[in-house]
C-alpha cells in the first residue's frame, strides 16, 4: 500500500502556518491596545521632562547654576492637568519678588502647549540668616 507523505506535510505545514499567524495577530492586538493606553501618557512625560531641561538650561544662561527644579502635577478626572515648577537658588532666595516674577514669565515660555493643563512657576524661598 502506498503512503501518502505528500499530504501529511501539507497538514503540518498549514497547522503551523496557522499558528504562527494567529500569535502574530495577537501580539499586534496586544501592541496597539498597550499604546493606546500608555501612548498619551509617554507623550506628557517627554514634554514634562523636556519642560524641566529647558527649565534648568534657561537658569544656568542667566548664572543660576545648580538649580534645584521640580515639577508636580495633579491630573484631574477629566483628564485636565495642573502643574506647578518649584525652582531653588539661593540667588533667586536673594532676589526682590518683582525680580522673580519676571524670571517666572521668562521661564513660562518653556511651558508646553495643550488645552487641558495650566502651568505655575513658584520659588522655594528659606530663611535668610
Amino acid at each position: 500500500m502506498k503512503r501518502k507523505t505528500g499530504s501529511f506535510q501539507f497538514v503540518a505545514a498549514t497547522i503551523l502556518l496557522v499558528t504562527v499567524a494567529a500569535i502574530s495577530f495577537a501580539g499586534t492586538a496586544m501592541a496597539r491596545t498597550n499604546f493606546g493606553s500608555a501612548g498619551p501618557e509617554g507623550y506628557y512625560r517627554e514634554k514634562e521632562q523636556q519642560l524641566v531641561r529647558d527649565t534648568r538650561q534657561e537658569l544656568e544662561r542667566q548664572g543660576f547654576f545648580n538649580s534645584g527644579v521640580m515639577l508636580t502635577r495633579v491630573v484631574e478626572g477629566d483628564g485636565r492637568r495642573t502643574y506647578t515648577v518649584t525652582i531653588h537658588h539661593g540667588e533667586i532666595n536673594r532676589m526682590e519678588e518683582a525680580e522673580r516674577e519676571v524670571l517666572a514669565r521668562e521661564l513660562a515660555v518653556f511651558a508646553f502647549e495643550d488645552d487641558g493643563s495650566s502651568f505655575q512657576y513658584k520659588f522655594l524661598i528659606t530663611a535668610q540668616p
